[in-house]
């Protein structure tokens, strides 16, 4: 384990110095998602069920938004480097800092649950970080910052396009998730749970808002990612926040 710990570590940090070239950066990335796999695999699963704990969950979520951006060919500089730089936390957080939790027998219905549940997160995290760097994007156009060839109206453009793209699937699969965990969830806002619902209802609710600007009103630019933001940290508060509560403050 500590070989594939390092080795994943190695190749997050060679995308980084590489993330210019992005064929090279592209395939590192590749590889370090490869070996996240394996890694994904040995701390979530067991014969007798699912270890979802706080760092596993982060421990996923990086795991699948590498994927997303991957299939997305999102050449953004700082997107990319904000990803290898959580995936390096995350691991070198569990490798370090080690949790240990009870497994939870495989359900198919919560299995479903929690299937959509990590899609969904996944999804609106890149769009979190898609946003951010597309903040920054408009700032240095605004300030006729071409700092390289990828900065123009027309990347500016496909980007935004994708990360409504993004923003419109993470929804309807958090939706999905909140469907299925009102349907199939024992408790589901029982146990202390409650917050983490309510949380994210109010994402929900906000990521829709913001859909529905987006397709009627055109929403775009600052007004459409200071949105999505809120929508994020509101998320996250809610599915984060509540595996951190159990795991190290309950």
């Amino acid at each position: 384990m500590t070989a594939l710990i390092i080795a994943t570590l190695l190749a997050h940090l060679l995308a980084i110095f590489t993330i210019k070239n992005f064929l090279v950066s592209r395939l590192l990335l590749l590889l370090a998602s490869a070996l996240q796999t394996i890694i994904c695999g040995q701390f979530l699963l067991t014969e007798s069920g699912w270890i979802f704990n706080a760092q596993n969950a982060c421990l996923v979520v990086s795991w699948v938004a590498n994927i997303i951006v991957l299939l997305a060919g999102f050449k953004l500089y700082f997107l990319r480097f904000l990803l290898h730089v959580i995936a390096i936390t995350v691991t070198a957080w569990i490798y370090l800092f080690p949790f240990n939790s009870a497994p939870k027998p495989y359900v198919w219905t919560l299995d479903l649950h929690i299937l959509f549940s990590i899609i969904a997160y996944s999804l609106l995290f890149v769009s979190s970080l898609v946003s951010i760097n597309l903040g920054m994007q408009i700032r240095n156009l605004k300030k006729n910052i071409f700092i390289s060839q990828n900065l123009n109206i027309n990347s500016l453009l496909k980007n935004e396009e994708k990360l409504f793209k993004l923003i419109l699937f993470g929804w309807l699969f958090l939706s999905c998730a909140l469907l299925t965990g009102i349907m199939f969830v024992k408790g589901f806002l029982a146990e202390g749970m409650g917050h983490k619902v309510i949380f994210s209802l109010l994402a929900w609710v906000l990521f829709a808002v913001l859909i529905f600007g987006r397709m009627t009103k055109g929403w775009r630019g600052k007004k459409a990612i200071k949105l999505n933001l809120i929508a994020m940290t509101l998320l996250m508060l809610g599915f984060l926040g509540s595996y951190i509560v159990l795991d190290y403050i309950v």
